[in-house]
């Protein structure tokens, strides 16, 4: 099982480092969802740099 998340860079109080936006089956589909974001992100937010969205594969299904 693959996780969309986003990274926080800056500490903001009150919300955790790291989010879990959405879960896969695939690498493959996590991708084509981070792209969408990642641009609708850019696009909304174009001089904000201080986040990160990406697939992890999730350490409790890695087997």
């Amino acid at each position: 099982m693959w996780l969309l998340i986003i990274v926080l860079l800056n500490i903001v109080p009150g919300f955790d480092k790291t989010t879990v936006l959405n879960t896969f089956a695939t690498p493959e589909e996590c991708q084509t969802e981070r792209n969408r974001i990642g641009f609708e992100m850019a696009a909304a937010y174009p001089y904000d740099r201080d986040f990160v969205i990406a697939c992890q594969l999730n350490p409790k299904h890695s087997s």
